[in-house]
C-alpha cells in the first residue's frame, strides 16, 4: 500500500487530526473506567496499526515508534494492561514526531 515504507503527509496529518478528535470525543461521553480502559486500549492498538507498513529500519533507536509496537503487541496478549490516558497522549505526540521526522514521503 505504501512506498518504501514511508507516508505520504495528509495519510499521516488526517490519522494525527483523527486521534485528536477521538481523544476530544472521549471527554464528551460519561465513560466507566472499564470503557475507558477499553476505548484507550484499542486507540493505542489503532494507532500502530495506521502505520505497521513502516519500514522499521528508519525507527529511532529506543524511539517512539517501537515503544507502540511493544505497547501494542502487549495489548493484543493481555486483555487486562490498562493504558493511562496521560501516558497515550504522550506516546501519541511522540508518534507523530518521529513519523513526521523520517516517514514522510
Amino acid at each position: 500500500m505504501f512506498e518504501g515504507g514511508k507516508f505520504p503527509a495528509d495519510y499521516v496529518w488526517n490519522a494525527k487530526e483523527s486521534f485528536e478528535l477521538q481523544l476530544e470525543a472521549l471527554d464528551k461521553q460519561p465513560l466507566t473506567e472499564l470503557q475507558q480502559k477499553y476505548y484507550l486500549r484499542n486507540l493505542l492498538i489503532s494507532l500502530e496499526l495506521h502505520f505497521v507498513a513502516r519500514d522499521r529500519g528508519l525507527e529511532a533507536e529506543g524511539g517512539s515508534l517501537q515503544e507502540l509496537r511493544d505497547a501494542a503487541i502487549l495489548m493484543v496478549h493481555d486483555a487486562k494492561t490498562p493504558v493511562a490516558r496521560s501516558y497515550f497522549e504522550e506516546l501519541l505526540e511522540d508518534v507523530f514526531a518521529e513519523l513526521a521526522g523520517s516517514f514522510l514521503e
